[in-house]
């Protein structure tokens, strides 16, 4: 112990590896205990034939020695230096550099302490907007003390939010705020007092089949209904031995119902269009945020264009951003950002189609809507197209025949379905 105390000490205090050459090296040695000055590690060794020793020593002492040298007629020769004081130098001429590793500690330090990223693990039904939006109302953001956020409380607080999540488990890693959660692979039914349904038509037309699982159809195949017609009641009257209503079974109407109706379109092009064209000039530059402060050199490049270049247009540019997060360790995200930002210059200008090419644009777009009909399982039975130009490009009219599945739910209530029933 007393050893390494011994150690510390002479590495703070600093000093020197000495060798001594003399003839009366000895003489030397009882002057310097009479002088109070510390020798230690004193060893003989062999340099050419010749006796040196080998000693330590401090190094305010070795400003005590040349009057004993001086007597004794010995050589001594500095071979090394050690200690704290000896370090001093070298710090002194690189201080901006230790002091920036010292800023750069004390803000990593600060920095872990906050929220500055958010994960979401787990979720597929509920999506990651409506967690952002719980969070938010949790006033749970980024750039938040770690500190401030009941775990326990908030994953609660989230399992009564959202009614098909089972688990849930909120964590820290480094900087970033995990929230991961597990959720009902089958969500039971809610169940839902039974008022009543009916199923009503949603447009005009000529009902061509109906194939009624729950309730009483009110129509028929061959059928013609308007808008809003009822196609089939949910409120089932129930008979007595004398065929009298002596209740009813209200239910939720159900049934496949498709109706033969037309669709009108309308398809509007202009003759003239505007076309991006790029300018050639294309502007790439790096960025940086701190803490929410922007950094790029694009306003560089725009004081150039300006009052260098005279560009007097107006310029119009399309840019992207390539965003990255600076991250220490895999999981200690701080708010520093960096990227790059590419920015290509372009101009407007407008082409004028001609009627071929306006007829086939109207064309192509009729079919696509087609297309769109039959990939919902509509039936396409007829249809009629008609084209007009107008002051602005030309118009197309397109009347369609289709057969499509009809039917919207409406509830009822009961006093409404009794009294239909007696009528």
């Amino acid at each position: 112990m007393e050893l390494l105390q011994n150690g510390w000490i002479r590495f703070v205090r600093g000093f020197l590896v000495i060798r001594l050459d003399g003839d009366y090296m000895e003489r030397f040695f009882n002057m310097c205990r009479m002088h109070n000055i510390d020798l230690w590690g004193i060893r003989k060794e062999k340099e050419q034939e010749k006796d040196i020793c080998m000693c330590e020593a401090y190094a305010a002492d070795f400003f005590k020695m040349p009057p004993l040298l001086k007597k004794t007629g010995t050589k001594v020769h500095v071979v090394k230096k050690k200690g704290l004081p000896f370090y001093f130098p070298f710090i002194k001429k690189r201080i901006i550099f230790f002091v920036g590793v010292i800023i750069c500690l004390a803000l990593l330090n600060y920095v872990t302490d906050y929220v500055w990223a958010i994960e979401y693990i787990g979720n597929l039904q509920v999506s990651d907007d409506e967690l952002s939006d719980f969070l938010e109302q949790e006033s749970i953001h980024y750039g938040m003390k770690k500190s401030s956020i009941n775990c326990e409380d908030k994953e609660k607080r989230l399992r009564e939010t959202f009614q098909n999540v089972t688990w849930t488990s909120i964590y820290f890693e480094g900087t970033k705020l995990f929230i991961e959660i597990k959720e009902n692979e089958k969500s039971e039914p809610v169940q839902i007092e039974t008022r009543g349904t009916n199923i009503i038509a949603n447009e005009a037309g000529t009902i061509t089949s109906i194939v009624t699982r729950n309730g009483i159809p009110k129509v028929k195949a061959g059928d013609t209904v308007e808008k809003g017609q009822v196609l089939v009641a949910g409120g089932v009257p129930v008979y007595d031995e004398s065929q009298t209503i002596v209740n009813y079974q209200i239910y939720d109407a159900d049934a496949d119902i498709y109706i033969r109706t037309p669709i009108e379109y309308k398809g509007v092009i202009n003759s003239g269009y505007p076309v991006m064209i790029y300018t050639g000039s294309h502007v790439k530059t790096g960025f940086a945020e701190f803490f929410g402060y922007h950094i790029d050199g694009m306003p560089i490049w725009d004081f150039i264009e300006q009052n260098i270049l005279k560009k007097e247009k107006e310029n119009l540019y399309e840019t992207a951003v390539e965003k990255h997060q600076v991250v220490l360790l895999d999981n200690i995200y701080l708010p520093v950002y960096y990227g790059n930002i590419d920015r290509k210059e372009y101009y407007v200008q407008y082409f004028t189609y001609t009627e071929e090419e306006m007829k086939d644009k109207l064309s192509e777009n009729f079919e696509k809507f087609n297309l769109g009909l039959q990939q919902k399982g509509v039936q396409i039975v007829e249809k009629n197209v008609k084209m007009e130009k107008s002051s602005s490009g030309m118009e197309l009219y397109g009347s369609l025949l289709v057969i499509k599945q009809t039917g919207e739910t409406a509830e009822i209530p009961m006093e409404a379905a009794q009294e239909n029933e007696t009528n």
